[in-house]
């Protein structure tokens, strides 16, 4: 069996696209984690709440913040959903930590509600 260039370049542009698909993005927002379980506020959407279940972001955030305080994050890495292709849990694989730090006055205001609704059961 032989395989000659179009068929090499036709998979060459598949995986290409494929690719593209997954690109890295760069998401600045409101981060807070309670019991090992990480989950991120988008600034740009007040209605999201971003699953986040990456080890070093969260020994990063325990180092800087006490448990289930609100820090302000910028993240490179990969959108996701988990679970049904019709309306899984969104997710954040996080490839680059950029800026952990305690919020400041007046960022990310929008977030606000949605990071009290998370902590409303905080001890």
């Amino acid at each position: 069996m032989t395989v000659n260039t179009k068929e090499i370049l036709a998979a060459l542009v598949v995986c290409l696209a494929l690719a593209a698909c997954r690109s890295t993005t760069e998401v600045r927002g409101i981060y807070v984690n309670q019991d090992s379980s990480g989950t991120l506020f988008p600034c740009t959407d007040a209605t999201a709440a971003v699953l986040v279940p990456d080890r070093a972001l969260a020994m990063r955030y325990f180092a800087t913040m006490s448990p289930s305080q609100a820090a302000y994050v910028e993240l490179r890495g990969v959108k996701a959903k988990s679970g049904s292709i019709y309306g899984g849990r969104p997710y954040f694989v996080v490839k680059q930590i950029i800026a952990v730090r305690p919020r400041a006055e007046g960022e990310c205001p929008a977030v606000a509600h949605s990071v009290n609704s998370v902590l409303r059961d905080a001890p």
